[in-house]
């Protein structure tokens, strides 16, 4: 079958304007073990809720599965004393088929129904994918076009326009060799550290 494929980074001021001049740095603490002194939502779809606990605690996301009802399913959760870990339980426990785990210090949340190997593109190698000092958006789009080219080499050129996002969040320069799209992701929004993934 045909595999579709958006990739979309979302600075967390973008995606969450409220919440400007959010948590700056992350404890060294293990994400999931990490404290949370209160977590509520009312009314929120589910992505809305991982990208406000996201930017509340100041933890980079990717997200590999979103569908339909995360995305328009209004839930509510309130925890007090509890842990990231506990959040995450709360809010993708009784959701079947979710799953989570830490990779590369981002949290990344992920479904049964996701393909592995070649049916996934955030699986697919970049040779070489190299960044100067820009915005998020900025190196967002520079993977997608990266990527659009590893898997149709003929193409000529690249037109039209893009959101370059915050200037004021900027990451790089760095360079990655040899690396899944999953890992590229997660370099740009743990450098970040206010950004999410979602496929």
């Amino acid at each position: 079958g045909s595999y579709v494929f958006a990739l979309v980074i979302l600075a967390f001021t973008v995606a969450l304007p409220q919440f400007l001049g959010g948590p700056q740095t992350t404890p060294s603490r293990p994400i999931l073990l990490r404290p949370v002194a209160s977590f509520e939502v009312e009314g929120l779809c589910l992505i809305d809720a991982l990208l406000q606990l996201g930017q509340k605690e100041g933890i980079p996301l990717g997200i590999e599965y979103v569908d339909r009802e995360a995305l328009e399913k209004p839930i509510n959760a309130k925890l007090d004393e509890t842990t990231v870990g506990e959040i995450m339980e709360g809010l993708l426990g009784r959701t079947k088929g979710f799953s989570w785990s830490v990779r590369d210090g981002v949290l990344t949340v992920s479904h049964e129904s996701v393909a592995s190997g070649r049916e996934n593109l955030l699986d697919h190698v970049i040779p070489e994918f190299s960044v100067p000092r820009c915005s998020v958006g900025d190196a967002s789009h520079m993977l997608e076009m990266d990527l659009e080219l590893e898997l149709h080499p003929q193409i000529q050129g690249f037109a039209g326009d893009y959101s370059p996002g915050h200037m004021q969040n900027l990451i790089g320069p760095f360079k990655l060799r040899s690396a899944p799209v999953w890992q590229v992701l997660n370099s740009l929004v743990s450098t970040s550290k206010k950004a999410a993934w979602i496929v």
